[in-house]
């Protein structure tokens, strides 16, 4: 009698630890199955907030799958680098979505984004001097319309067909592509070289980390950082995107 009920005991033991076991796969995989279909970014387009950057396992900072997904979002950035070059606004809006944020930023050397750029608010100055020189308070374009004149009718009235003389090279680029496809996060180094009309060169280093989204229209940037290795000052922008826009002729 005593053999019979230990035997049950032990039975119905084992089935409890299995029951249990099978209960914690099941959890680890669905937990697992939610990490790999989470978007690859929440919260954008935030001008606001700067998603500052974390160190990211190789998983995390780009895709082993999803290559065609990869290969369009490599295009759509290959054409902000030939617009941005050319000076074609239009162009260079239509990369973005409607409500899209473009905004500058610079990296102290210690993987820390600040907003720069732009202009020194009145008040800024002397709160703005970094170790390397004074920055800017901030250089935000909103929306399609700033981005289209920002990088077309601020610098020329019209397009260029091809590049002028200065060059965004952005290798090594990194895309990481969410688990529906319907996000994505492009890093890449950027140098900025060119010649001036006399033959002189010059060259600036810095990134990119572009949030794009998967829409009707094809993958479209949200938000764009654009990080420069140097703080720096400009008069054509300030927060509320560029200055001079509400005096432009169409």
């Amino acid at each position: 009698m005593l053999k019979r009920v230990c035997g049950a005991f032990v039975a119905l033991l084992s089935i409890s630890v299995l029951s249990a076991l099978f209960t914690l796969l099941t959890l680890h995989q669905s937990h697992a199955q939610a990490k790999r279909s989470a978007p690859a970014w929440v919260g954008h387009p935030n001008a606001l907030v700067v998603q500052q950057p974390t160190v990211l396992t190789k998983h995390e900072l780009f895709s082993e799958d999803h290559t065609a997904d990869v290969v369009a979002v490599q295009q759509v950035w290959a054409a902000y680098t030939f617009y941005n070059d050319s000076d074609n606004g239009p162009g260079m809006a239509s990369l973005f979505m409607p409500n899209a944020v473009d905004q500058h930023l610079w990296d102290d050397g210690q993987g820390k984004l600040t907003p720069h750029y732009g202009i020194a608010a009145p008040g800024d100055e002397a709160k703005n001097m970094t170790p390397e020189g004074p920055k800017g308070s901030g250089c935000v374009l909103h929306g399609r319309d700033q981005i289209s004149f920002y990088f077309g009718k601020k610098r020329r009235p019209d397009p260029i067909a091809w590049p002028g003389h200065g060059h965004h090279e952005t290798p090594s680029i990194l895309v990481k592509v969410s688990g529906d496809g319907q996000t994505a996060v492009m890093s890449a180094p950027y140098v900025i070289a060119g010649v001036n009309d006399k033959g002189e060169g010059h060259v600036s280093t810095g990134g990119y980390r572009a949030f794009f989204q998967k829409t009707g229209e094809g993958w479209e940037i949200a938000e764009l950082y654009a990080i420069d290795d140097h703080p720096r000052i400009t008069p054509g922008c300030d927060v509320n995107g560029p200055i001079g826009m509400q005096n432009a002729t169409p």
